[in-house]
This record gives structure tokens, C-alpha cells and sequence, in this order.
């Protein structure tokens, strides 16, 4: 088996160099997605890593936009051709909180999943329903687009998804087999009004990939993504940087990785997963 990791990064050069060092394993290969919005150069160094790639294609990628889905969907044209057996993304402030021959075995062992978060919209999500039926700008590069926002939203009936769907996702960091992510790639291309539809969301990487693969075949071997989070203290739809005071969390979860760090709010926490990770200290 082997598995690609589609990193997307937008900072921090030396965090992601400590990421690939704990991710180093035989069958792992590595996709970088570097922001259009900043110099890919500063990252170069990182070839030292073996079975490392550059995304060629790169997107800029604005906050709660449609880049980020964009530098997904460019990550999988170039990856989905190699054949591999999970694509697994994540960004450039996670971490494993496992090693990475435990990563691998657990993929193994559960070959056929999909790991992706899908909580509905309608019953379980429900604050976000306003991101999905509302209108927004967030793509256009025009001024006073977010008041505009708000006016359409408010004056406006709100917005139907062009087909028969349940909306639904969560998060935008998920790990799935090669064949769901071609699914993906050829259902967007199918229907573009699904593309326009999202365009107009807020956050929309948190619900358009899950959306199709829960809306298809492939909802029965769907389950929850393998990513811990701490929305607690949340502020903006920006989950918790973690820090020292996670530590006993990131040990006892039964999750693969972990996110968000910050090499420069909390280096230590980022320090602790090093040591714990290499020991093998966490719950098997």
C-alpha cells in the first residue's frame, strides 16, 4: 500500500520540515501545495526529504474561499495518475500524534474507508446553514463585497443546491482512497453548477467534498476523518492553537494527526508531540 500526502502550506518552512520528519515512512510520499501568495523558493530546501514533490499547479488561496479547494483539486490532478491507495490531506500546521508505521498499519487494517467528517447541515451542523444558503462574495475581488453580502443574504430567498443533495462536512482535512478522489475530480467536471453553487459559499472546502461522496455510492464506507481539533475558544471559524495544556489529549486521542500549531504561539506543545511520537507514548 502506499499513501500521498497532499500538504497544503501558506508559513512557516521549519514547522512543516519538523512535520515530514515525523512522517517519514517507506510507503509515504509527500505533495506540497504552496499558496501562489508566497515564494515556493523558501520551501525548496525541504527536497532533502526522499519521495517529496512540488504541486506544479499553484492557486492563491484565500481565507474561507474557494482556493482552498482548488489547491486540492490541482493536488489531485497530478496525484490521482500515480496510482496510489489513499490520498490524505492536511495542512502545513498539522501534526502526526502517532508514528508513522502506526499511520500506515491503520490504513491497512482499515483499507476502503473513507475518512471524511459529514455532519448534516440540516440536524447536526446546524449553524452553518447560513454559509451554505446565504450569499457570498468571498471569491470576488470587488470592494464592499462582505456588506453586499449581508444585503443579498437578507433581501434575497435563499439559495438551492442545484441537485437532490444532503449537505453536509465539518472539516476540509480528510484521507481518502484514490478511487473516490478521481469520483470527486469527474464529478465537478460533470456539474459545473455545482462548482458555481459552491463559489458562493462561505467556508466551502468544509462541505463540497464531502457533500459528493455522501451524497454517492460511497457513503457507506464513509467515516469520521482522522484529525483532531479543538474548537473550544474558537474564534472566527479558526479552531484553538494548541499548546502545552493539550498534551494529555494528543496522547489519549485516538486520532492519526492533529491540528492547529504554531510554531510561533506555542513551539513547546509542538516540541512535547516530537518526544511523545518518537517514544511511542500515546494510547495504541
Amino acid at each position: 500500500m502506499r499513501v500521498a500526502h497532499l500538504i497544503l502550506v501558506h508559513k512557516f518552512p521549519a514547522q512543516v520540515e519538523r512535520l515530514l520528519r515525523l512522517m517519514q515512512h517507506p510507503d509515504f510520499y509527500f505533495f506540497i501545495h504552496v499558496d501562489a501568495k508566497v515564494n515556493e523558493a523558501e520551501y525548496h530546501y525541504l527536497r532533502q526529504f526522499p519521495r517529496l514533490t512540488f504541486i506544479k499547479k499553484r492557486t492563491k488561496i484565500v481565507w474561507a474561499g474557494y482556493g482552498t479547494i482548488q489547491a486540492t483539486l490541482n493536488g489531485f490532478e497530478e496525484i490521482i495518475p500515480l496510482g496510489f491507495d489513499y490520498i490524505n490531506v492536511i495542512s502545513g500546521q498539522d501534526l502526526p500524534v502517532k508514528t508513522a508505521a502506526f499511520i500506515y498499519n491503520y490504513l491497512q487494517q482499515h483499507s476502503g474507508t473513507e475518512f471524511m467528517t459529514c455532519e448534516s447541515i440540516e440536524t447536526e451542523w446546524t449553524d452553518a446553514q447560513y454559509r451554505v444558503k446565504g450569499y457570498h462574495f468571498i471569491n470576488w475581488q470587488i470592494p464592499g463585497k462582505f456588506r453586499l453580502s449581508k444585503l443579498a443574504t437578507k433581501l434575497l430567498p435563499s439559495r438551492k443546491f442545484p441537485l437532490d443533495f444532503e449537505i453536509v462536512g465539518k472539516a476540509n482535512w480528510f484521507t481518502i482512497t484514490n478511487d473516490a478522489a478521481l469520483y470527486i475530480i469527474n464529478f465537478l467536471k460533470q456539474n459545473p453548477a455545482v462548482v458555481r453553487y459552491f463559489k458562493l459559499c462561505w467556508g466551502a472546502d468544509e462541505f463540497i467534498f464531502a457533500s459528493i461522496l455522501y451524497n454517492s455510492h460511497y457513503k457507506s464506507r464513509i467515516k469520521n476523518n482522522l484529525v483532531y481539533v479543538d474548537w473550544a475558544g474558537q474564534t472566527e471559524g479558526h479552531p484553538r492553537i494548541l499548546t502545552l495544556q493539550d498534551k494529555k489529549a494528543l496522547q489519549q486521542t485516538d486520532k492519526l494527526f492533529a491540528r492547529k500549531f504554531d510554531i510561533q504561539i506555542s513551539e513547546e506543545i509542538i516540541s512535547e508531540v516530537e518526544r511523545f511520537v518518537v517514544a511511542g507514548q500515546y494510547v495504541q
